[in-house]
């Protein structure tokens, strides 16, 4: 059975790959930099970076993982394991806004939910 994925996390899924293909189009440009000889200094670096929109598809990218993570909160509160571990669950939605582990974990979980939720 294919797998349904929800709203939220499509739109992760995109804003992941768009700022993997902004990303990978930053690290061409330096290399080429390099290899055509200019030093890159951080002047070169922030020019990258603005001229391949790197902080946009960043930003995109944290937004779509916080509506994820939101979504995950409501998805999960009627499943068994949740309601067995309700406080660790607690405790790791309150860490995953200081903590990359934590907000690793829970887009991990949330990418593996195959709920039919909007």
């Amino acid at each position: 059975m294919k797998k349904k994925h929800s709203k939220a996390q499509i739109d992760y899924l995109a804003s992941r790959e768009h700022f993997l293909q902004i990303s990978n189009q930053a690290d061409k440009r330096i290399a080429e930099l390099k290899e055509s000889g200019v030093e890159v200094g951080q002047a070169e670096l922030e020019d990258i970076i603005e001229r391949v929109g790197l902080h946009r598809a960043y930003n995109e990218l944290t937004q779509a993982e916080n509506v994820l993570i939101n979504w995950t909160q409501t998805a999960i509160k009627t499943e068994p394991e949740f309601m067995q571990n309700r406080d660790n669950f607690e405790e790791l939605y309150e860490r995953v806004k200081t903590d990359a582990e934590a907000r690793g974990a829970i887009l991990n979980l949330a990418m593996r939910l195959n709920l039919e939720l909007v």
